[in-house]
This record gives structure tokens, C-alpha cells and sequence, in this order.
């Protein structure tokens, strides 16, 4: 059986699901194809990945703003994948998977993949939910917590019996703790995703400043992993908070080299306006650090506040701060977290349980 995958080229938790399922799938139940779509090109590492997998890869550029032949050059790519399933990861290409449906006979399913926080939507994103919720065989939410939202919010347009909830995963012998013991005077914090506005790294990096600012003596170092529109704003932000020798912008790294990156993170911070459900917070945990994350929804859901890790406010700086130093100063509780947060990714986290509940949606 032919499966493929509709995804966003650029770095997000699209990839990171659709390579931990091809991985999951030891026994190579299902041949894969990806259709990489968005303004950014495919990431080299998805390319390389496509290519020592063996996977059909294809890409479609979306310009930004209005642009109706990307929904036709999508339609046209589906067509030649030739799939018998189709998961799309995000509702934008509902459409042209309904056509294509319609219009071949071999497409068997399509399964969307909702993942967009719910109160970060806005009415475009809305209507795009509710076209998917009408043409797709069915509907893949992250949480129970978020499908009812979704319930709530499309009321009669809601089909139950087209929904499932299936948490991401990811390959946890990739993702662990270290097995090197590493001994420095230097904390490193360290926050990876798309720099985006979503995302609120401008209360991280206040906060940092914070930091520097009540403990002048204290080795700290600030990476931030990822690429993306906000890059120059951030650049600018730290040199008027005269951060700039302290932040290390990484750019976007390959998987192997981000493993790398969070092992050899002291503390993982996560700030955000909105998730539904952290990958980036998931590959943490499993590498055993302690998190400090902002308390909203689609992390709040997997980090428990002084369980498994640190919740704060969002666009809290001082609470942040005050978070981190807490950590910094406690040797103890970091530990703790990080044995916490490695034990609740290893019972929740696997991809081999992700993988055998698509499968089940599948051939449902």
C-alpha cells in the first residue's frame, strides 16, 4: 500500500512525524511518497533522507500571499504519486486530495493531520478545519483536550466518528540522554524551533537578560536552534539588550546534530504563545533535560508544573527568569526534572506506538 505524505518543506514538527513513522515502520508495511509544499524549499536533510529511504519525494512552491495555481500543481502531483492513501499533514491541500480522490480511482482514504494550536487560528485556518472535516475519511487530532475544542468550536459541522486521537511521536533511541558525562562551569539554555511570531522568543531572551543582569558572574550561554522570519528581529533584539556575545544562533540543524544540541543543553526552555503538542518539548524530555516552558496550551498538556518540568506565563519575563535561576541555583531539582520528564517521554513518546495507531486509522 502507497502512502503519501502532504507536508511542509520548511523545519516543523511535520517532518520530524512523517521521518519517526518511516521509522516505526520496521517491517515496511507501507511505501512511502512525500509532497513537500510551502514557501520554503525542502530542508537538505528531508532530501537525504527521501534518498537513503528510498522515498518518492516532490516538492510545490507556494508564493506568499494569494496564489491559486499552487492548489492546481498540488492536485497534479497527487495525480502522478498515484497514492492509496493520503495523509496530510495540515488542512491546506484538502482540497486538491478531494479532487484527486474523486477523479482516480486507486485513493482509498485521506487523513488529515490537524496540528495548528486551536486559539491561534485564524478564519482562513477556521474554514480550512471545517473543509477537512467534510472531505476527509478522517481527522487526526493530538489530544483529547484539542479535540474537544475542536467540537466545540464547529459544533454540527463536528463528525465524531471521522476523528481519532493519535499524540505524536518520536524514535526514542535516537532521542535519549547521554551517555557522556560532561563537567563545565558554563549553563547553557537552549530553545529550538521556527522563529516565528507564534513563538516568543522575545520574552526568552528578556528573560536571559534578567539573568545576566542579576548573576554578572555566572557562565551563561543562550543557542537557539532554527530559522525563519524573525531571525533579523531577534538578531536586532539581543543587541539592545546586550546579549549578543551570550546568544549563539545556531540556524537550522539535522536531526543527528540536534540530539547533539539538546545533550549538551543544561536546561531546555521552551517559550511559546501557543502549541499543540511540543515535538521539540517531546525530544527534550527524552534526552533527560530539565524544562522550563511557557504554560499554555499544547504544553501544559504533557509538562506537569514541578513534576516533569517548570511552567511559566507567557510573555513573562520575570517569572522566566525567576524559573530558570530557581533551576540554575538547585542542583537537585534539575535532576529531578530531568528524571521525570526522561521517564514520562519514554512511556508517552514512542513512535512505534504512533506508528501502530495510524495503522489502525488506516484500515479502519
Amino acid at each position: 500500500m502507497k502512502v503519501l505524505h502532504i507536508l511542509y518543506s520548511g523545519l516543523g514538527g511535520h517532518g520530524n512525524v512523517f521521518f519517526s513513522m518511516v521509522s516505526a515502520d520496521t517491517a515496511k508495511e507501507y511505501n512511502y511518497a512525500a509532497l513537500f509544499n510551502g514557501v520554503e524549499p525542502p530542508r537538505e536533510e528531508y532530501i537525504e533522507r527521501c534518498v537513503h529511504d528510498n522515498i518518492a519525494w516532490s516538492y510545490v512552491r507556494k508564493k506568499r500571499g494569494l496564489h491559486p495555481g499552487f492548489y492546481l500543481q498540488l492536485y497534479r502531483n497527487i495525480r502522478r504519486a498515484s497514492p492509496d492513501v493520503i495523509l496530510l499533514h495540515g488542512g491546506i491541500a484538502i482540497i486538491p486530495c478531494r479532487l484527486a480522490k474523486l477523479f482516480s480511482g486507486n485513493i482509498k482514504k485521506i487523513l488529515v493531520r490537524e496540528t495548528q494550536a486551536n486559539h491561534l487560528k485564524n478564519r482562513g485556518d477556521w474554514l480550512r478545519l471545517s473543509l477537512a472535516m467534510m472531505f476527509a475519511d478522517k481527522m487526526v487530532y493530538l489530544s483529547e483536550e484539542y479535540r474537544a475544542q475542536v467540537q466545540q468550536k464547529l459544533k454540527w459541522l463536528y463528525k465524531k466518528n471521522r476523528t481519532v486521537v493519535i499524540p505524536n511521536g518520536i524514535d526514542l533511541h535516537l532521542f535519549s540522554p547521554s551517555s557522556e558525562l560532561k563537567q563545565s562551569s558554563l549553563f547553557v539554555l537552549g530553545m529550538q524551533s521556527r522563529l516565528v511570531s507564534i513563538k516568543d522568543h522575545s520574552t526568552l531572551f528578556a528573560a536571559f537578560s534578567l539573568l545576566k543582569k542579576q548573576a554578572p558572574d555566572l557562565a551563561l550561554q543562550l543557542q537557539v536552534a532554527g530559522d525563519g522570519e524573525c531571525k533579523n528581529e531577534l538578531v536586532e533584539l539581543a543587541k539592545q539588550l546586550k546579549i549578543e556575545k551570550n546568544v549563539v544562533f545556531c540556524g537550522t540543524i539535522g536531526e543527528k546534530e540536534l540530539v547533539i544540541f539538546l545533550q549538551g543543553l543544561s536546561i531546555y526552555v521552551h517559550a511559546s504563545l501557543g502549541e499543540t503538542m511540543s515535538t521539540a518539548i517531546m525530544q527534550a524530555m527524552a534526552c533527560g533535560k530539565p524544562v522550563v516552558a511557557s504554560d499554555v496550551n499544547g504544553i501544559n498538556n504533557m509538562i506537569q508544573h514541578n513534576v516533569n518540568g517548570l511552567l511559566v506565563p507567557p510573555r513573562e519575563a520575570e517569572k522566566m527568569a525567576f524559573a530558570l535561576m530557581e533551576l540554575i541555583n538547585n542542583e537537585d531539582l534539575r535532576k529531578r526534572l530531568a528524571r521525570s520528564a526522561l521517564v514520562f517521554a519514554q512511556e508517552n513518546f514512542s513512535n512505534l506506538t504512533m506508528f501502530e495507531r495510524y495503522k489502525k486509522a488506516i484500515t479502519d
